[in-house]
């Protein structure tokens, strides 16, 4: 016949070598390459958590910088405003030490003014009260009448018109 016989101590013995290259390699190589595989994962995981995690301080880092900008612009802004302020109060000071110095001048300019005019006055008075004496001594040095009178009077005003 033909039929396929199976040796039952073949066949344990080869379920037994296979048990034992089974737990072999299961205890050589499978648990090695499993723990391999496992270190590597948690490299992985590591690798990525620290990637999230410089991802999440990078996005800080942004916003501290757009927060930190910001803060600049408000103290440039604060900085130029704080100089316009200073520069708009030296301006009105000095405009207000130009209008005291114009003031001033213009205070002397009429004082000047005021001691010329007292001195044309004092020299008209002067020269009118010796023409008058001139005329008085001419009226009196001649004899005089009444149309020689008008004429020498009438001389002596149009010479004080000139």
């Amino acid at each position: 016949m033909n039929s396929i016989e199976v040796d039952w101590k073949i066949l344990v013995g080869q379920i037994v070598n296979f048990a034992i290259l089974f737990f072999v390699l299961k205890a050589l190589i499978y648990k090695p390459f499993l723990s391999l595989l496992k270190t590597r994962r948690e490299k992985i995981e590591e690798g990525i958590n620290k990637s999230i995690e410089a991802d999440k301080e990078l996005g800080k880092i942004g916003e501290m910088k757009v927060d930190l900008e910001r803060i600049n612009e408000e103290e440039k802004k604060k900085i130029l405003i704080k100089a316009d302020e200073e520069a708009k109060k030296r301006l009105e000071e000095a405009n207000k030490k130009a209008e005291e110095e114009k003031s001033a001048v213009l205070a002397k300019a009429h004082k000047e003014a005021e001691a010329i005019k007292e001195l044309e006055k004092d020299a008209t008075r002067k020269s009118t009260i010796e023409n008058a004496f001139n005329l008085t001594e001419k009226l009196l040095k001649e004899n005089i009448d009444e149309k020689k009178g008008k004429q020498i009077a009438e001389d002596f005003l149009s010479k004080l018109k000139i």
